[in-house]
């Protein structure tokens, strides 16, 4: 009878830290994952495609913007992306849902191969402000801002499988006939 109580308070010590160890890693994994195409926006969140082309003194400043794809351009030296812009998530993917807020024309150094990006495909880019250029958007004449980013995220078309948050953790607690035990997986 010794030995019995033994092993069950035996057991329910290792359970009891088997779970706080669980705890402990489901905490630490919580505030430390994020989606593994998160893209951390730079510059003043709330200036706008539109505001910077209103005004020639945006020349210079960094910025992230994002939207989705209106035309694409190859030139000479580098790839333009017409982008209608929209707010973005703090990851910086467009969030459509929201009012758009201006386009703006990203230009990429060198050759884009273009047949794989589409119009509507979701892009945000980082980097300077190079200039104002004086467009038209059907018979509208338009100011664009040009945002010049070498290494822009095109995202992957959305309704596919969700983002991954990394490291998943799973705990698992189970008793049977004279047993009981658990487990704690992690995924990286």
């Amino acid at each position: 009878m010794a030995l019995h109580r033994f092993l069950v308070a035996g057991s329910r010590r290792a359970l009891a830290a088997l779970a706080a160890c669980g705890l402990a890693l489901v905490t630490l994994a919580g505030c430390a994952t994020t989606p593994d195409d998160c893209r951390a926006p730079i510059g003043e969140r709330g200036f706008t495609p539109k505001q910077a082309a209103r005004s020639d003194s945006a020349v210079g400043r960094a910025v992230t913007w994002g939207g989705t794809l209106v035309e694409a351009r190859n030139r000479p030296d580098a790839t333009e992306l017409e982008i209608l812009g929209y707010p973005l998530t703090n990851c910086g993917r467009p969030q459509l849902s929201k009012k758009p807020v201006g386009r703006f024309i990203l230009v990429r150094p060198g050759y884009l191969e273009l047949a794989d990006i589409a119009p509507g495909r979701e892009i945000t880019a980082s980097g300077r402000i190079l200039g104002i250029r004086e467009g038209r958007i059907g018979d509208t004449d338009h100011r664009f801002a040009l945002l010049e980013d070498a290494n822009p995220t095109i995202w992957p078309p959305r309704g596919g499988e969700p983002a991954r948050i990394r490291p998943r953790i799973s705990i698992g607690v189970g008793a049977g006939s004279g047993w009981s035990g658990g487990g704690v997986g992690v995924l990286f």
